[in-house]
């Protein structure tokens, strides 16, 4: 069973689509999407959706809640989400040069290996993925444009990833070896 992207994912992978435009980019980066998935939580999500598209309320409820559950991430993480953007926004990268503003951007290898990761890690967690699928998968490999960006503000990248995979898979209250759990019956 293929996993399915959530509008909220879809919504993240525009906006890094248009970062990776506005940088000059060949390709969409993961630091592309590191950047669509700070940008997103300061966005009026409300204003984004028409009031003519069908499933609106749904659609909606999904943006607010998935957004409202990055910040959660980078708040616990102490993440501030628009200084790591702005920063991630200045990282030179590589192979940078003008495209037609039309031209779509295709996916780069490593930013198709990060959607793979987030994929595998939704199909545990109900096949759906959402935005925090694709921020702890975009923690997961070697960055050299995110790493730098992390040295540069002091961001615990390891604290980032557990907070996000949390957020992702809660974790079981812990019982102590020789204690029993009590289990309602009714």
């Amino acid at each position: 069973m293929n996993p399915r992207h959530s509008s909220s994912l879809i919504l993240v992978w525009r906006i890094a689509e248009v970062e990776a435009k506005r940088l000059n980019a060949q390709e969409i980066e993961p630091v592309h999407l590191l950047i669509g998935l700070c940008k997103v939580v300061d966005l009026d999500l409300p204003a984004l959706v028409s009031k003519n598209t069908p499933d609106r309320d749904a659609i909606l409820e999904e943006l607010l809640r998935e957004v409202r559950k990055l910040r959660r991430v980078f708040a616990t993480a102490q993440v501030d989400a628009r200084a790591f953007r702005r920063t991630l926004r200045g990282t030179p990268l590589d192979r940078r040069f003008q495209l037609p503003e039309s031209a779509n951007l295709h996916r780069s290898s490593l930013t198709r290996e990060a959607f793979a990761d987030a994929e595998h890690v939704a199909q545990l967690t109900g096949g759906v993925v959402y935005p925090v699928h694709l921020l702890y998968a975009a923690c997961l490999h070697e960055d050299e444009a995110r790493d730098r960006a992390v040295r540069e503000l002091g961001i615990d990248k390891k604290r980032l990833r557990a907070v996000a995979h949390r957020e992702i898979i809660p974790q079981a209250p812990h019982v102590a070896p020789g204690e029993r759990t009590k289990i309602p019956w009714n």
